[in-house]
């Protein structure tokens, strides 16, 4: 919770990003289905084996620019290939270079 947090402020002070944060699952999708956005920073693994992959495939249809966060890597993660990924740990600068790639490949 307290990364998400540093995250969220430095996404809003740093980078200049309006941050909706949900802090499960159930809380996302509901905000989803009220709001679009633009991009979408998702936490691969959400704990209690829950996972974002069908969040982000449901943003991505809708055109957001996804980009997963995880600590596993690429080759562990195969069903997210078409998206960035960011490696735990991270910096603001991964997720703003991630979000820029991400723009630019759509």
């Amino acid at each position: 919770m307290i990364v998400a947090l540093d995250v969220s402020d430095g996404l809003e002070h740093e980078l200049g990003f309006d941050v909706h944060m949900a802090h499960n699952l159930p809380a996302a999708m509901a905000k989803c289905e009220t709001t679009s956005f633009d991009f979408a920073l998702l936490d691969m693994n959400l704990g209690n084996g829950e996972n974002s992959l069908a969040l982000g495939l449901m943003l991505a249809e809708r055109g957001t620019h996804v980009v997963f966060a995880s600590g596993y890597n690429r080759h562990e993660i195969s069903k997210i290939d078409s998206f960035q990924l960011i490696e735990k740990p991270f910096q603001l600068s991964d997720i703003s270079a991630a979000f820029a790639a991400e723009k630019t490949d759509h």
